[in-house]
């Protein structure tokens, strides 16, 4: 497998990685920048593997990126889906627990833990930004396993959909990426079931294709019925 030190790296070795602001939605005030470096990937290229030690933080420009783990049976699971503006790495103490792979081409900025570390010893503004970070970062891992545990394939499906629009800018336009395959490791369901709801949902008038990997909600509100908003 490719991994991400074969990958290309720009041609400046540093750049300014956005201020907080940029990095996790605080705001300005003045707050410093960090050095990165930016690695431009080709699809299936691995960031980083799993039991690696933790050192550099990862924001996506371009292009989605997957953290998944691979089961002694040779299963995947797919912990989630990094989408460009968002940031990933923090998936353990001391070591990464998951392996980070591009679902695309992408480009991503790498930066030192320790600068983070070191800024937020200087910077109440940041730590009080990286805290509220990762409380959603620990709602939205409560979320998936309310959904893994609790909905059925349908409402998974469903609450996929709309996680994305609501992550995306493109209104009801929903940008897929990701493979069925990668859907179904991330929804704990079959490739097959994925394929067999979505072409339900079109059916129905719920979704229309727009290409192979974008699709259209023309019914949010039956969307949001289907994947049990309100019910808990």
């Amino acid at each position: 497998m490719q991994t991400a030190s074969t990958a290309r790296r720009s041609s400046a070795p540093t750049l300014p990685f956005p201020a907080m602001d940029m990095l996790i939605g605080g705001d300005e005030h003045g707050l410093q920048p960090f050095l990165g470096h930016s690695l431009r990937l080709e699809r299936g290229v691995e960031i980083y593997a799993e039991g690696t030690p933790i050192g550099d933080l990862y924001k996506v420009v371009s292009g989605t990126v997957r953290t998944c783990r691979y089961l002694q049976d040779g299963r995947r699971v797919v912990a989630e889906f990094i989408l460009a503006g968002e940031v990933f790495g923090l998936d353990g103490v001391d070591h990464h627990h998951f392996s980070a792979e591009a679902v695309t081409e992408a480009v991503v900025i790498s930066f030192p833990c320790r600068q983070l570390d070191e800024w937020m010893e200087h910077e109440l503004l940041a730590a009080r930004a990286w805290r509220n970070f990762m409380l959603a970062k620990l709602s939205g891992a409560q979320s998936h396993f309310v959904l893994l545990g609790r909905k059925t394939a349908a409402e998974r499906v469903a609450s996929f959909l709309l996680d994305l629009s609501e992550r995306g800018d493109s209104g009801s336009v929903v940008d897929l990426p990701m493979s069925r395959y990668d859907i179904a490791d991330h929804l704990g369901l079959t490739a097959e079931t994925v394929s067999r709801i979505f072409s339900g949902f079109k059916r129905s008038g719920i979704l229309a294709n727009r290409d192979g990997r974008k699709a259209r909600i023309l019914d949010r509100a039956r969307l949001e019925a289907q994947a049990g908003h309100g019910n808990g």
